[in-house]
């Protein structure tokens, strides 16, 4: 044998304490015979006797003493470094982070904090509401609650919900302007947004989505507002400054006028993980409880469900 393992001391360790190789090997779970045959391989490695073998047990050899306090203090430093590493895999293991859009935040998740932090005391949450859509690959995160293309190959999840969206203005903005009769007439109105700020429409089936593509000719044509990020789009809208093209479930929580309901455009919600991310028992915890909760949303995500506390608006 060229070397020692971290075994042969840990057997090692046992025996002297014990003082005995029938208790040591009945205390490690092994026969007697092998336990023997691994502290003679031992002896070889270091090149001494370790113990003084009689009919009572055994006692250290000089040698033996001096690799029991070498070990012991090895020993000690790795139950030191076992109990800090538990530490700090703990601590970041009741951390579960996520990202969201901010209309999805606002609006869906936040709303249910609640319900997570009551599945377990020991959570902690992290909540990143942005517009731009997170890597899971080059960021620290749990999850990523994407609307539209679900990107990275690497991981994994699934399509939760699929959001309806729709055109919206203020009740302001529609007392001065006549509301659209279809959506030809459109290109007639104060549009807000312009084409590139809706990629996820235009890399998934825009061309199949009647709305979206008339709403986009629109932003070509008439008075167009760009505000970044989109999540504003909510608030110019609210402003009276023109029509806008919203999630109809955030819309309606913001309390702004559906303008053309019949006319309807979708986009797919999917919820993305590192395949590793299961590993974590409260990640997984939240991730079916997140599944769930989409489950229980798809009609609010259609925009057939209205929050209970947004009275009702006269569509035009």
């Amino acid at each position: 044998m060229t070397e020692a393992n971290w075994d042969l001391y840990r057997l090692f360790l046992v025996v002297a304490r014990t003082g005995s190789v029938n208790r040591a090997a009945n205390e490690l779970g092994m026969s007697q015979p092998t336990l023997s045959r691994r502290l003679k391989e031992l002896e070889r490695y270091v090149g001494a006797p370790l113990f003084f073998r009689a009919s009572s047990g055994v006692k250290l050899t000089p040698e033996g003493e001096d690799l029991r306090r070498s070990a012991g203090d090895i020993l000690s430093a790795f139950d030191l470094f076992n109990r800090e590493l538990r530490s700090r895999v703990g601590q970041r293991s009741s951390v579960v982070k996520i990202s969201a859009t901010e209309g999805l935040t606002k609006h869906w998740l936040l709303p249910r904090v609640k319900q997570l932090r009551g599945l377990n005391s020991r959570l902690r949450l992290e909540l990143t509401s942005t517009m731009h859509q997170q890597s899971l690959a080059t960021s620290d995160l749990d999850f990523v609650i994407r609307m539209g293309d679900p990107g990275e190959s690497e991981l994994i999840g699934k399509r939760v919900a699929t959001v309806a969206f729709g055109i919206f203005a203020s009740e302001e903005y529609l007392a001065a302007h006549p509301a659209p009769r279809s959506l030809a007439q459109l290109k007639d109105h104060d549009i807000i947004g312009l084409t590139e700020d809706f990629a996820g429409f235009r890399s998934e089936r825009a061309g199949q989505m009647q709305l979206a593509t008339q709403f986009f000719a629109a932003t070509e044509v008439r008075n167009a507002l760009r505000i970044l990020p989109v999540a504003s789009h909510f608030a110019a809208a609210a402003e009276g400054l023109g029509l806008a093209f919203l999630a109809v479930p955030f819309a309606q929580a913001e309390r702004l006028v559906r303008v053309l309901p019949n006319e309807t455009a979708f986009l797919n919600v999917w919820l993305l993980r590192r395949p590793e991310s299961d590993l974590r028992k409260l990640t997984r915890e939240v991730r079916r409880f997140l599944e769930s909760e989409f489950v229980k949303s798809k009609s609010w995500f259609s925009g057939n469900q209205r929050p209970a506390h947004t009275p009702t608006r006269r569509k035009f």
